[in-house]
């Protein structure tokens, strides 16, 4: 079973919430039209960002930094709501995790969260696979984790959640650097995060900078899928 590094997405998380970034800032929007939809607007409330937002909700809490921390508190709430926090940790122990998430939100608590889905970055994986045929004879493990939106939907369903229901948003972000590439997806704390390090040489780094200098140069930009799932359940 795969394991994903957590010190590493926590040391990003500073830089997450300081800089610019379009595919946070989508999934910001997402998740605000979904809490607008809310009729019954909750008294108290968990937010991993100071963007998102709940209207009308007397009482809204910041947490940015560790979602163990919410457990370790033990404070019962009305909703609790975030962007890409879980994309790691429902990968390393996803049946605790929402278990305790379980617990904590009063009866007909509202939890509301994104995840980067299966048909991300199909371009630049198949660009990598290239690279990584030529200098190892074969594939590493560089991107992700990305969830299935079917398993999602079963682990809420089989936690208790109810009323489960999932919009996906499907967009194509160009880029013209490798470099802004991989700095947006630090910041998100989602990219080759796994302890089993892939493996790199200075082939692999004069293969990869030629390859998107060549690309960007006859296409103008490298295109990167991006799939966000956006889950709503209610206890």
């Amino acid at each position: 079973m795969l394991e994903f590094n957590l010190k590493k997405k926590q040391a990003r998380k500073e830089l997450y919430y300081k800089k610019n970034n379009f595919v946070a800032e989508l999934g910001i929007e997402l998740i605000n039209k979904k809490t607008d939809l809310i009729l019954h607007k909750p008294n108290s409330s968990i937010l991993f960002d100071e963007r998102l937002k709940v209207k009308d909700s007397s009482s809204n809490d910041f947490i940015i930094n560790d979602i163990n921390l919410i457990f370790e508190k033990e404070k019962k709430v009305d909703a609790l709501i975030c962007n890409f926090d879980l994309q790691i940790p429902l990968v390393n122990n996803a049946q605790n995790l929402y278990k305790n998430i379980y617990k904590i939100l009063n009866k007909n608590g509202f939890f509301c969260f994104n995840l980067l889905t299966l048909n991300s970055f199909r371009t630049l994986q198949k660009i990598f696979l290239e690279i990584d045929d030529h200098v190892f004879n074969g594939a590493q493990l560089r991107f992700g984790p990305f969830h299935n939106i079917s398993n999602i939907i079963s682990d809420l369903n089989d936690n208790k959640f109810k009323e489960v229901v999932v919009s996906t948003e499907n967009i194509e972000v160009n880029y013209k650097s490798l470099n802004k590439i991989r700095k947006d997806f630090k910041e998100l704390g989602i990219s080759n995060y796994y302890k089993e390090k892939s493996r790199s040489n200075k082939n692999f780094y004069k293969k990869t900078t030629s390859l998107f200098k060549e690309l960007v140069a006859k296409h103008d930009y490298i295109p990167v899928e991006i799939e966000i799932s956006t889950f709503t359940s209610w206890k």
